[in-house]
């Protein structure tokens, strides 16, 4: 068998071959046209930027709220419209930075937060947190955080019950304090299912990378059932992961924006950016670079293997399980 036979193969043995032919590349001509391109945000109907700024270095790598601040307005000047956040985020600094950059400018972002409490009582607390942190009287989408962790979201029938964190997002639905609801998570992506059957998410934000398609593989195993339900989809952990063991290596920054924007049916790609320079090198890829064709995913697709076969960490980067 020839090299490129066999890595072809493992590619689709390991779910990363799935979306061949099928990539997204209308947002490479809408970059270059207007400067940002936007898709919508599955059955949610809204519009959203392709990459999305994640906050969660916003109060931990930023150096103080003005930096913050600069970050926000640069996202705002650039198109980036969706802010993803949420209350556990460097102990609520996150929140409370965002919160504090976005005095005028809410009607400009789709603000995006989380709860990890899997109690009625326990989300509430936390969206009420949170609506004062983020000096908002509504979120625009909530995601249960974490959700293939089974340590936190043990019991999921209790989840989704009206004594469960579903139940108190459900009546803030109601009450007009939150648009949409969604489930985001980089374990056990097998967990996800329930949320898809369940008909009461709107949107799902899961880790998917060049490097995670050959061990998580949210890309074969979720992304296309929740795309054909026309969920939104997000993407996170671009570049690995929040903590620097697990970036990818600095070389691969390129092929890894490539990977995840080719995605089909990516609504937004959320991006930790901790810094004015970040965010700019952020922006000019986004600008430069274009969808990858077939004998590119097989190329990235080989890169993800090795790294996988080189390095144990990468076997479970964001803890197990992986199925």
């Amino acid at each position: 068998m020839k090299r490129r036979e066999f890595v072809r193969n493992a590619a689709i043995a390991g779910g990363g071959m799935w979306a061949l032919g099928h990539l997204s590349s209308a947002w490479a001509a809408d970059v270059k046209s207007a400067g940002m391109a936007y898709e919508t945000l599955g059955r949610t109907g809204v519009r959203v930027s392709k990459i999305g700024l994640g906050c969660a270095p916003l109060g931990r790598d930023t150096a103080n709220e003005k930096e913050s601040a600069r970050i926000v307005d640069r996202c705002i000047d650039a198109g980036i419209n969706y802010f993803d956040t949420a209350p556990n985020y460097t102990a609520g600094e996150s929140e409370r930075h965002v919160g504090n950059a976005l005095r005028g400018k809410r009607d400009k972002v789709f603000l995006v937060s989380k709860t990890e409490e899997a109690s009625y009582e326990g989300t509430w607390r936390l969206l009420e947190a949170s609506l004062k942190h983020l000096k908002t009287d509504y979120l625009d989408l909530v995601h249960l955080h974490n959700f293939g962790h089974e340590g936190r979201f043990p019991n999921l029938d209790f989840l989704f019950s009206d004594e469960g964190a579903m139940g108190a997002l459900r009546k803030a639905k109601e009450k007009g304090m939150i648009r949409f609801i969604g489930a985001s998570g980089h374990l056990h992506p097998s967990r996800f299912h329930y949320a898809i059957d369940s008909e009461e998410i709107d949107a799902l934000m899961v880790a998917v990378n060049y490097i995670n398609q050959h061990t998580y593989d949210f890309e074969h195993k979720i992304w296309t059932r929740a795309g054909d339900k026309n969920l939104g989809l997000v993407s996170m952990k671009v570049f690995g992961g929040g903590r620097r063991k697990f970036k990818i290596p600095e070389e691969d920054y390129e092929i890894a924006m490539r990977y995840t924007l080719s995605l089909p049916k990516l609504s937004t790609a959320v991006i930790g950016l901790g810094s004015e320079a970040y965010l700019e090198k952020a922006l000019e890829t986004l600008r430069r670079v274009k969808p990858l064709d077939d004998d590119e995913f097989i190329e990235v697709a080989q890169r993800g293997l090795e790294l996988v076969r080189s390095d144990a960490k990468w076997r479970a980067a964001h803890g197990q399980p992986l199925t």
